[in-house]
Order: C-alpha cells, then structure tokens, then sequence
C-alpha cells in the first residue's frame, strides 16, 4: 500500500511520464488487423462509429460506407463498437479478422427513470413537465451545495446568487406565482418532505435532481407545490456489487469578481473639493481649477479626519479587514451490496473562509443508506444522515468598512482600538470582530421504510415511510463593546422536530398492450418548534464570556414555541395503450392547521395526457425517430403561515399596568391581529404543453414547453379602517397570472474517434401579470383600481417599477427649475405644469423581471482529458430586469457625503466631470432621493469551466485502483456586463454598504475509488 501510495503521488506530478514508463513495460502481442461493417437496424451503413480495442486508446471510425480497419493486439481482445443515439456493443475478437456488427438505437433516454413523487416512472410515460439535471457536468467544481450545480442549468429553474460563506441561494421556479404567500419550492429528499438548507446536504451524496415544474406533476404534493417541487434523490448501493471505496477533495482559492477598492486619501480628499466645488475651485474657471485661498478645515470634514489630514494617514480598512477566501471540500464513501442487502455509506467535510474576515463556515455530514430484502414479500431499508454545520465568528460590519475614511486608523497611540474613529454614530468596524461568536445548527434525518409485496395480488405493494427530522441551533456571544461599552452577552438554544408517515398503495398490471398503474397515499407531516434565550448587559468583567449571564446587572430572558401539522391523502392513477396513449389523472386533499377553521382543506386535481406519434403506423419521416406531444391541467396550493387566520394575543410592555396604590406590575395582554374564520388556500391553475423529440438517429433530443397559470385567492394583508383598532388582516384577494415558455436541446455535434463534442442549451422566458386585486373602482372610471402604494398596477408585472423619469444631469451653467442644484438628475414633467408631485409625474419605467435566460453546456472529450464549459446568461431584453443604481442613500447632506468613504465604481458628477454617468445625492431636489437611475442588469458569465484527465485501466490497473481523475476548475472566471457594482445578480451596486462581491475561484481537486 506505501508503494501504491507512492507511486501515486509521483503519477500527480508527472502523469504524461508515468503513461509512457507504463506503456513502455507492457508485453507486446503480434498485432492482428480486423475489418468489417457496421450496419443499423435496417440495413443501412453507419458512418462515424468508433471502434476501439478495449482498455487501450488504438481504433478506427467507420467511413461513409460504414467500414472499418482497425489493429488489436490479441486475437483475444474486445472490440467496443460505440456511436452516439446506439446502443455500445463490445465483442470479442476471437482470432477473427473479419466482424460485421448490427447496431440497434438506444432509447436510453426515454428509458430513463425520473422520480415523479411517491414513486418513479420512465421518461417515455411523462405526461407532465419534469426537468432532470445533469450533475456530471458539475462535478469538478468546488460547489459548496447542490444548488450550485443546478444554477442555470434547467429551463425554468433559477438558483440566485451567493456572496458569503455557507449562503443558501434563492430557488425559484417558473415565477413568481403569490403576492404575500410562501415563494419557496416544496423539497423533498428521499421522499420525505425537508424543510431545511439544502446545502445542509453533502453535494456528493445526491445521485439525482428531478424538478417537478408543471401543474399535473406538482399537483401530487397539493400544498406547496405552487411554487414548483424539488426532489432530491441520494446514492445507494447495488446489489452483487463489491465494496467500492470513492475519495474525491478539492481546494479551492477565490477572489472578487470585480476589483473595486475604496477611495485612497487623494481620491478622498479630491472628493471632498469636488463636494465643495463652489468654494475649493475658482468660478471663473467653470469650478475647474483650484482656490488657492480655500482649505479643508472650511469643509464639512469632522476633526478625526482633519488630524488624519496632518498626520498624512492612508489606512486601507477594506484590504485589512478582508482576506483570500479559501473553499476546501471532502468526501469519502463506501457502496456495495450482496444478492439482498446494498448500503452506502459516507462522511464529508467542507470548509469556507470568506472573503470578509471572519465569515467562516463549516459542514460535517454523515449518512448511512441501507435497504435489504428480507423474504421475496419484505424488503426494509432506512435513509440516514447527520450534518453539523459552525457559522462560528463575528465578520465586521461590511456597512461600516465601506464608508470609513482612509484618513483615520483603527488603533490610538497605546494600540487601543478607537471606538469612533471618525468621531460620527458610526462605531469601529473592528470592534466587531472582536465579539466572542458561537453558531452551530446540527441537523439528524432518520427516514425508515418498509415495502410489502401483498401475497396473492401479483403488482400489488404497501410502503411504509417513517421520517424523523431533528435540528437544534445553538447561537451564543458576547461583546466588550456592547450595549454602550459596558458589556453584553447572550445565549439562545433552540429546538425544531418534524415527523412524517407516509401510507402508501400501488397498483401495476399489464394486461396485453394496456398498462395500467394506480397509487393510494395517506400520511401526515407534523412540526415544532420551541426557543428560549437569555441575555445580560452591564457587565464589571467578561472573562466567562456568555458561560455566566448572572454576572450582568441586567439580565433578561424570553421563550417562544410553535406547532403545526399537515394532513393528506391521494389517489393517482396512470394508464398506457401500446406505449402511444398516455393518461395520468390526480386527485390530493391537504388540511393545514394554519388556515381557518372554516377552510382547512382544500382538494388539488390533475390530469395529463400523451400521444407518442412516432409510434404511429402513418407516422413515415426518417429524420424524426422521437416524437411526443402531451399536455396536462392542474391545482397546486399554497400554505399559509402558522397562526395567521387566528387572533394573535401579545404580552407587550404597553400592556404592564400597575393595579392600587404601590401595587406590583402586573403583565396585560393585547390582541395583536384580527382573525379570519374564512382565509382559504391560494390556489394555482395552470396548463402545460409540451413536445419530446429525437431526431437524426437520436443525435439531438429535447423538449419545448409552454405553461399558462393562474393563482386565485391570493394572500395579502388588507388594510382595515383605523376605527377597527388594527392596521391590516390577512385576506385572500385578486389574481395573478404567469406564462411562459421553455425549451432545453442536446446534441453531439462531434463524435470521432478520440474527439468528442456534447452540447446543451436551455432556455426560459416567463412573464406574469396581475390581473385583479381588491376589485376597488373609486375613482369610477370603469376600471379596477392599482394598488400605487404596493406598486402593484392591473395587467402589469408584480416587479412593475413606478417612479420618476430621468433625463440626465443638471451642470452648473444650466437653467434649473426651483429646487434643484447642479448635479441632480434632470427629472421630466410629464404633465408640463412646472411642478414635480408623485401622482403627476410618475410613469411606468420598465419591470424588474428579466425578458429571458439561457445556459449553455459544452463538453468536450479528447482521449483521456475532458473539458468542460458552461454559460450562463440573464437578460432584461426591452425594459427588464431594471434595478436602482444609487449611491448611499445616507449621503442626503454635504457634511454625510463629506465624511464618508465609497467604492471607486461610483463615477459622481461634479463640475470636472459633468459627463458622469451618477448623480450627486447629497444635493437638493424638489423630490428628494425619489429620482433614482434604474440601469439593467444583463450579463453573460462564465460559470464554471473545467479540465479532467482520466487515466487508462492500464495505469489504474497498475495502481490497484478502480478509477483515477485528476481535475483544475473555475467559477465565475468571466462576467460580461454594463451592471457598475459588485454584481449584477445579486443587485449590489454602487451603493458601499453591502460590499459582499461574488467570488470567482480557481481549483484542483481528484477523485480515486478503489
């Protein structure tokens, strides 16, 4: 083992050398030359096929005449025949010199199974729109959760942006179809309901990813599932396999996407002039030469920054209050399995020091899956896995970095941190940085499950699911600095527990050329929570830290708790005529807890059907050896939060009252919101129709989808009359309607015989419309009233931006209306009345919604080396996917612009730089900060990229090994964008004070199984 262990690290060293050495110790065999022909099904010659010797890289193509010549270098070598859209054929030379080989289609992709919920079904039997992702292509990337890897990379999936570490993305699938219900996806591993991060889940345990998109799919999970269902599927073992042991790690070194820095002291003090332009630069000049009378002790700068002026300060506090960010990744697992029994066990570690220094992240996880048959009738199994994850440590207040001026430092002469260096409200940005900060969650699945084959019932079966899900969150710290320099700590513990028991029938039976399938579920999903916290203030030493909050001469302490449950039952059923005809009809009944006691359930239908015309006698074009068309109707629901149709009493401190003279205070309680006995469900409605094809021999596959939905009874906090003693009650109003349309396309371009070329491009477009809100005409013109103060307006997008125009940049010599001063923006009147009021003068500027987004997928193969690229793309297309680029809004004076610092992408207007693409906020305007420049945030990236060398058996052989790979990646190495800030996608501008860039990395990772 030392020498294989040896041997190995000198092969990552030197792998091209260790190929040759082996090669050139290889027995060498008396070549035989072998030729034939590769037909297909029906007769016809194959050209492009490769044909290679087995375990060796020596081989030919066949030509247009679908002949072949190759050399093998045994009369017992394997000959593997292999051509994409064909099934691979290997064969064994047997001292023949001549082998003519048929080769048969391979439908492997219809044959695929996808999971569908409560169950699995083959591709070719999908009525409704589910999206499997490709986690191969993502494999060397240092990805941190299996989100990453699903980014981009389906039609109608969209994975936001992460900028810190252990960050849980955003998911959202095909729009956004609530106004104030829950926007989340429903997620479900291994079958059971999870309601936690997925990124608790170790990327290298997940075997698959099935998103469930349309309204027949979705609608087997009823609640929830208006908002789309993920279903996370994990590796297990095979049977009569022997044990398999897979390493894979890599390491990772990132760096911002964007290299902005904060101004330097003369950038700083140059803004400072420019600010002061009126009085530092000289008016005959255009304010374009300097004053040589004026100073900065005339500006509006505080006497911190003075002195720094004197003392020649320059300190860096972004460089020094940020780090190399470092990602390192782990996994270690072992598969097999007997004739009965196959488990899969694994253990990983990931660690993340982000760019921010001390925004760390830690993830240890741990799962055990194991099933077995116990007698032909019983097989039983279980889904375990624990994961411990440490946000430990107090990152410094990225607000405060970005706006401190390089003119003071951190320390006084005795090294004492200066609590206000700048002498404003804002406090030292490396005070926090010193809190002591302890923050786990520790998570525990145990998922059991029994299958019974029902004796005397051939294609009859009960399952039995048993999930339990644990989690405590354990959050403690304290601060010398806190609560006004005397002191504070803090300790909260917290517990949550969900349970869920699935009951499930199925029913299959073929009888001649009908297929008929049907599945019975009952089951519940129950969850509690309950927190209790203490904290202290005042403390005379920390020396314990948050481990003695008695020592605090104020001490306070609070508790909360919550339960909650989920009751459903289902019947599907699914039938089939000579694979052609396809029907899969759908009824669920869902009761939540949540909802009004008038309205606790609610019943979700589905139904979908599917004409495989290719399967047709008349159906006759040679090119078209797939073709599916199949559309499908649904209702999805959408829960509620606990407790909201209830009247919720709090004990709040305007509660206390003192009853009698001297009396004790005594804790009242007072009705905080207003019940609804009749708020009901948010229900979605919504057809899809979709395509499935494989033309040119099965060399391109795809699909094309479109979708239309509808959300009725929409959940939105209505405003009461304020004689009614409440602000707002939770009601179901109006409608809201999505569209869209999606396709994704495979195919490969390339297929020699050591080159290959694979490729896929997805793409997405969705539009959603508000459609009816409270129903409200008062101002009796014949048309349902907008509500303007939500920005939400009927037949516009929900994102509809409503808001000043803006027509470039008032400069010193131009006329100006009242109010306004050189540098703000010019605002148009859009009713030409000479004034500037919000119900005048607002217009409809475009929508926050991108137009579209594609992803592009490439990989290519050449021998042993594999690259791979992917693109990933937003647009806003015309009047979409705006966003206000603003700087800080709390510039609103001379003196606050004065004192603070930004980033160097913030290209101001002053009278030396009239073309400047900002204004100036610290100026006056008749409406204030309202006028705002809103620019798109289109961009195309390049998301990740990656080159693997996978060494021959020859080379594993040697080393005992089963596979060896070897792999560099990058992420996020390329953004083409006008977007000026941190990030497009995450919508950080120019505004300083979330300097939290997107990261782009470089790696080098293996992975070894033996």
């Amino acid at each position: 083992m030392r020498k294989c262990f040896t041997t190995l690290l000198k092969l990552a060293k030197a792998p091209c050398l260790l190929v040759l050495l082996t090669l050139a110790y290889t027995p060498s065999w008396a070549q035989l030359t072998v030729t034939g022909k590769v037909t297909d099904e029906t007769g016809q010659p194959v050209p492009g096929v490769n044909v290679v010797e087995k375990g060796t890289a020596t081989g030919a193509s066949t030509d247009v005449n679908g002949k072949y010549t190759t050399k093998v270098s045994s009369p017992t070598s394997v000959l593997v025949f292999s051509f994409v859209g064909y099934i691979s054929q290997e064969v064994t030379v047997d001292n023949r010199t001549v082998i003519d080989v048929h080769v048969s289609p391979d439908d492997k992709l219809l044959g695929e199974v996808v999971v569908v919920g409560y169950g699995t079904q083959k591709k070719k039997d999908l009525t409704g729109s589910i999206a499997s992702a490709n986690l191969q292509a993502f494999k060397e990337s240092p990805n941190v959760s299996i989100l990453q890897s699903l980014k981009g990379a389906l039609p109608g999936l969209t994975i936001g942006q992460t900028n810190q570490a252990g960050q849980e993305a955003s998911i959202n699938i095909r729009g956004v179809s609530t106004l104030n219900g829950n926007t989340s996806p429903l997620i479900i591993v291994d079958g059971l309901i999870f309601s936690g991060r997925l990124s608790d889940i170790n990327p290298s345990d997940v075997a698959s990813v099935d998103v469930l998109k349309d309204p027949s799919s979705k609608a087997i999970y009823g609640s929830q599932a208006a908002n789309g269902v993920i279903l996370v599927t994990t590796k297990s073992g095979k049977t009569n396999q022997k044990p398999s042991i897979t390493y894979s790690g890599n390491y990772a070194v990132s760096s911002p996407t964007v290299n902005a820095k904060l101004l330097d002291r003369d950038a700083y003090l140059q803004k400072v002039r420019d600010i002061n332009y009126y009085n530092s630069y000289t008016k005959e000049s255009g304010y374009t030469q300097l004053n040589p009378g004026w100073d900065f002790i005339n500006s509006d700068m505080n006497p911190p920054l003075l002195e720094g002026i004197a003392a020649g300060n320059n300190y860096d506090w972004y460089g020094n209050l940020t780090q190399p960010a470092l990602i390192s990744n782990h996994s270690l697992g072992v598969s097999g399995g007997s004739d009965k029994t196959t488990y899969f066990l694994s253990a990983g570690y990931t660690g993340e020091k982000g760019f921010i220094k001390n925004d760390n992240y830690k993830r240890y996880t741990a799962r055990l899956n194991l099933d077995t048959e116990v007698t032909n009738w019983l097989t039983i199994g279980a889904n375990t896995s624990g994961t411990f994850t440490d946000f430990s440590g107090d990152a410094p207040n990225v607000g405060t970095i970005a706006v401190t001026a390089p003119l003071v430092l951190p320390w006084d002469a005795n090294g004492n941190f200066i609590i206000n260096p700048v002498g404003d409200a804002n406090n030292n940005a490396f005070l926090q940085s010193t809190n002591d900060n302890f923050e786990t969650q520790s998570r525990l699945v145990g998922n059991v499950y029994g299958v019974v084959k029902i004796p005397g019932i051939k294609g009859l079966s009960y399952r039995l699911n048993f999930g339990n899900n644990v989690k405590f969150f354990k959050e403690f710290g304290s601060s010398i600095y806190g609560a006004g320099r005397t002191g504070s700590a803090f300790k909260n513990n917290a517990y949550q527990y969900e349970q869920t028991l699935d009951n499930i029938l199925s029913y299959t039976k073929t009888i001649g050329k009908h297929n008929i399938g049907a599945t019975a579920v009952y089951g519940y999903n129950t969850g509690k929570y309950e927190r209790t916290a203490a904290s202290g203030s005042g403390f005379t030493d920390l020396d314990l830290s948050y481990n003695n909050l008695a020592l605090a001469e104020i001490r306070t302490i609070e508790s909360s708790a919550w339960k909650e449950s989920l009751l459903y039952q289902l019947a599907s059923a699914t039938y089939s005529y000579e694979g052609k005809y396809l029907l899969k009809a759908t009824v669920r009944r869902d009761g939540f807890s949540g909802f009004s006691k008038n309205n606790k359930t609610a019943i979700f239908p589905s139904v979908g059907l599917g004409w495989v015309l290719s399967e047709e006698k008349f159906f006759n074009i040679p090119v078209i050896n797939y073709l599916k068309i199949r559309g499908s109707y649904g209702e999805n629901g959408n829960k509620v939060a606990r407790y909201s149709s209830l009247a919720v009493v709090t004990a709040a401190d305007s509660s206390k009252y003192i009853f009698g003279d001297n009396g004790t205070t005594q804790i009242g309680r007072t009705v905080k919101t207003l019940a609804n006995n009749d708020l009901k469900w948010e229900r979605t409605k919504g057809i899809n129709i979709g395509m499935d094809f494989e033309i040119l021999k099965n060399r391109i596959d795809g699909n094309i989808e479109y979708y239309n939905s509808n959300t009725y009874d929409l959940l939105w906090s209505k405003v009461l009359p304020q004689t009614s003693g409440f602000s707002t009650v939770l009601s179901n109003i109006g409608q809201l309607k999505n569209t869209g349309l999606e396709f994704m396309v495979h195919g490969a371009p390339v297929k020699g015989k050591n080159l290959s070329w694979d490729v896929t491009v997805n793409f997405s477009r969705n539009r959603n419309k508000v459609v009816s809100l409270l129903g409200d005409d008062l101002n009796n013109d014949g048309k349902e009233d907008d509500l303007i103060a939500s920005g939400l307006f009927i037949g516009r997008s929900i994102g509809t931006i409503y808001d000043y125009q803006i027509n470039g940049i008032y400069q010193v010599d131009e006329e100006r209306p009242a109010g306004f001063e050189p540098g703000s923006h010019r605002v148009v009147d859009q009713n030409a009345d000479g004034k500037f009021t919000p119900a005048d003068d607002r217009v409809i500027l475009g929508q926050a919604e991108p137009a579209y987004s594609f992803g592009i997928q490439n990989t290519v193969s050449y021998n042993q080396f594999t690259l791979r690229l992917f693109v990933n793309s937003i647009q806003g297309g015309k009047g979409g996917y705006l966003k206000a680029n603003v700087p800080l809004s709390n510039l609103g004076s001379r003196g606050n612009a004065t004192n603070s610092n930004w980033f160097d992408f913030y290209d101001y207007w002053s009278p030396r730089n009239p073309d400047a693409k900002y204004s100036t906020s610290w100026v006056g305007s008749p409406v204030g900060t309202a006028a705002k420049g809103y620019y798109q945030r289109n961009f195309v990236r390049l998301q990740d990229i990656s080159l693997s060398y996978n060494f021959n058996k020859t080379v594993t052989d040697r080393l005992r090994m089963q596979n060896l790979k070897l792999f560099v990646s990058g992420k996020n190495l390329l953004t083409l964008t006008k977007w000026d800030g941190w990030d497009p996608e995450t919508g950080v501008g120019i505004d300083s004070r979330n300097p939290y860039p997107v990261m782009k990395s470089y790696s080098f990772g293996l992975e070894v199984s033996f």
